[in-house]
């Protein structure tokens, strides 16, 4: 986990007055997540979720903060920021912004079943029907650019394999970009990985994704690559990353009985998959090779990634 920001008891006092969320009971750092500082926070008005932002701007947060309002208000089972006394979704602690959002119920599961599977396919094709009308926008800062950018930095580090590897699938991915913006899309997640939700019920008849968290990468992508990146997680064998048929096959019904994919969309099914593996194996090799000072940062293995899009370039899908 990541604490890049240590509070004390009297820093969650000061931060829990300036909301209404009664008098803090109990809090203690979350064992996950790699960009923010987390905690959960107990009160004897429930029980929340502190999080303090490292690298998100007072500009970037209202993209985040209002899209999880957005969604939670349509509907959707998704952690949501209180406002704040001032009707503000984050105020500043030492100088950072921060935020408080409902604990969601349910555990994290590493082993998904069909079930789990399919329930993860129809609440993302809910959100991104909600987020059509969102009013605001802005573009995937994990995206081409952002891989144009960082590529460079980690090259050095990598085999001549490695590096021929990265330089053709960034030129693949360059010639699918333009195109790909015909596609259908709106605000996504765009890191709905297994750690952001929680099942309610897992190993039973019942088993369901009771919540969705952890937003801070999202941006305004074709819906088909916020599905590309959760299958690229969900559906796999974790020790290959190869796909495990049965489990895609439940989550892409379940999620088009409720959005059904378009035959264009079908034709960049592939190239989704390849753009989803690429994105996490430059962020892994950045954070890897690149990291930044933190309590307890364990930066993810960059070689999990780097199999996965190996496999989604030549795979039968």
């Amino acid at each position: 986990m990541a604490v890049f920001t240590p509070l004390s008891s009297g820093d969650v006092s000061r931060a829990l007055s300036l909301f209404d969320l009664g008098e803090p009971t109990g809090f203690e750092p979350i064992a996950a997540g790699i960009e923010n500082t987390n905690y959960f926070l107990d009160t004897t008005r429930g029980r929340w979720v502190l999080t303090v932002f490292e690298r998100l701007s007072p500009d970037e947060l209202p993209y985040y903060l209002e899209l999880c309002e957005h969604l939670k208000n349509k509907g959707c089972r998704v952690a949501c920021p209180a406002r704040s006394r001032a009707g503000r979704l984050f105020e500043f602690l030492h100088g950072k912004p921060f935020s408080i959002a409902d604990r969601l119920e349910g555990e994290n599961v590493v082993e998904m079943s069909e079930r789990e599977c399919a329930s993860i396919g129809t609440e993302l094709a809910r959100m991104h029907l909600a987020a059509r009308d969102f009013a605001r926008s802005q573009p995937n800062l994990r995206g081409l650019a952002w891989w144009l950018e960082t590529a460079p930095r980690v090259a050095p580090f990598l085999s001549g394999e490695q590096q021929e590897l990265l330089t053709s699938e960034l030129a693949h991915q360059q010639s699918v970009h333009e195109r790909a913006s015909e596609l259908p899309g709106s605000a996504c997640h765009c890191d709905l990985f297994r750690n952001n939700a929680l099942i309610a019920g897992h190993g039973t008849d019942q088993a369901h994704v009771a919540g969705i968290f952890d937003f801070y990468f999202a941006g305004n992508v074709p819906w088909l690559y916020d599905l590309a990146v959760t299958v690229n997680d969900w559906c796999i064998d974790p020790g290959t990353g190869l796909l495990v048929e049965p489990r895609m096959r439940a989550l892409l019904e379940a999620y088009e009985a409720v959005r059904p994919i378009t035959s264009l969309e079908r034709s960049f099914w592939r190239d989704m998959l390849r753009a989803g593996a690429l994105r996490f194996w430059i962020s892994r090799l950045y954070d890897f090779y690149l990291p930044r000072e933190a309590s307890l940062l364990k930066p993810h293995d960059p070689t999990h990634f780097e199999r996965i899009l190996r496999d989604r370039r030549t795979c039968a899908l």
